[in-house]
């Protein structure tokens, strides 16, 4: 017992967390987290920590909302602060059952988040990631596996050099009380099946596997590290305003930088990692790319897309709404993640005079030829040449949210204000902005 909580003592010391730290503590209820909650608490004796403690309730068992109260009472019992979370993953399964319930697990710890979430991952927990990334053809990154201290998301793993052993030990030392999910024994699940068939026998030849991988996935991270520090320098480098990468500064890498440096892109955007196959395919579009070619390649939830030079990774959820009615207010919502906001203004936006008793809509491009004066001094321009001018990328384009007034195109969003429409130096106008997310 006291040589886990030295090592977990250990651990907090290195981390150099500040002063009164919040952890939020991820509690299943399972021998991992329990006696990861319970060792947290006897390092609140001597440390100036906080502790918080969430269950995530995914519904996947009927035990489930006991296993809740199990941690609550252990909670309460130890005057801890408690958060119960009821998820859904229903509308992921796509992702699997794990994936899904990896993705719900996440956003609930984000909902309640401290100044770092603590997990009861344990040597054993990193050694099977580590046979599963090898499984999946990983490259540093996969075999890099769980950080010790991630300080981007914000995560403290105080048991990833500690075995399986002596969390059980210390489990039965204090007699703990536990719960027991059965679905860990469902070999149907890969880390289940690497868990309870594949590192039984690796052990049994080589008992000390499980510290020795823990040596060499370090070696990996730490190469990894390196490689991303440089990587990083030239993704700055390649990066627009736009959120979208220059190819004239990747077709000037050699292959494997470019690989890197499109698994790095991927990797900030929380993308899987495409196959050695897909990865050769964008790295001979990408070395071809001229103005007269486009690159479209599928890729998880989303498609690499090339417009004016410039690489895209383009969501699925593009905007694609029905026309809307508007009735001047502050925040109108066109689809998950894209809005529409107005505020008043004098001398800008639409003139309020002239949409008064007019019916206002907002609708996507009725036709690419239609015409609209943006500016005073200038002729009337077409959608088709104020997309192209203001690079609104082509699978925008029918999308795009404009204003109409009876059939007429007042304003393109974030672009322009027909001249006519627009308010005068000392009129009162509606400015109205269009916020989509960031590719």
């Amino acid at each position: 017992m006291a040589e886990l909580v030295h090592y977990i003592e250990q651990s907090y010391l290195a981390c150099k967390f500040k002063k009164n730290t919040h952890f939020l503590v991820g509690v299943s209820g399972g021998i991992d987290s329990m006696v990861l909650a319970h060792s947290l608490i006897q390092l609140t004796k001597n440390y100036p920590i906080q502790l918080s403690f969430i269950y995530i309730d995914h519904q996947l068992n009927p035990a489930s909302k006991q296993w809740g109260q199990t941690v609550q009472k252990f909670a309460k019992k130890n005057k801890v602060e408690c958060f119960i979370e009821t998820i859904s993953i229903n509308d992921d399964l796509k992702l699997g059952i794990e994936g899904a319930a990896r993705k719900h697990r996440y956003q609930a710890f984000a909902k309640h988040q401290k100044d770092f979430l603590v997990l009861a991952h344990h040597e054993d927990d990193q050694f099977e990631t580590f046979i599963l990334q090898l499984s999946r053809g990983s490259g540093l990154k996969g075999l890099s596996c769980m950080a010790e201290l991630d300080s981007v998301r914000q995560i403290w793993r105080p048991l990833l050099n500690v075995s399986k052993a002596n969390i059980i030990s210390y489990q039965k030392k204090l007699q703990l009380d536990c719960i027991n999910d059965e679905s860990n024994l469902n070999n149907k699940f890969d880390r289940n099946y690497i868990r309870n068939k594949v590192i039984p026998v690796i052990k049994k030849r080589f008992p000390l596997i499980a510290k020795n991988a823990t040596r060499s996935i370090q070696h990996i991270a730490d190469h990894y590290n390196q490689q991303k520090d440089v990587i990083e320098k030239v993704y700055d480098n390649a990066m627009t305003d736009m959120h979208s990468l220059k190819t004239d500064v990747l077709k000037k890498l050699d292959d494997l930088s470019l690989a890197q440096l499109i698994r790095f892109w991927l990797g900030e955007h929380q993308i899987l990692m495409p196959s050695t196959r897909v990865m050769n395919q964008i790295i001979r579009q990408v070395k071809g790319l001229n103005s007269e070619s486009h690159i479209k390649i599928r890729i998880q939830d989303h498609t690499i897309q090339s417009y004016n030079l410039q690489l895209f990774l383009v969501p699925d959820d593009q905007l694609n709404f029905n026309e809307l009615l508007w009735n001047q207010e502050k925040e109108l919502k066109l689809q998950e993640n894209h809005f529409i906001f107005s505020h008043k203004l004098m001398g800008e936006g639409i003139s309020k005079n002239f949409i008064a008793n007019q019916k206002v809509l907002i609708s996507k491009p009725k036709s690419m030829t239609q015409k609209i004066k943006v500016h005073a001094k200038q002729p009337s321009r077409d959608l088709k040449y104020l997309f192209q001018k203001y690079k609104i990328p082509v699978w925008e384009r029918s999308n795009y949210p404009c204003v109409y007034i009876e059939n007429r195109l007042v304003a393109v969003l974030n672009i322009g204000i027909d001249d006519e429409a627009r308010a005068r130096q000392n009129e009162e106008g509606y400015v109205l902005t269009y916020k989509k997310p960031q590719l």
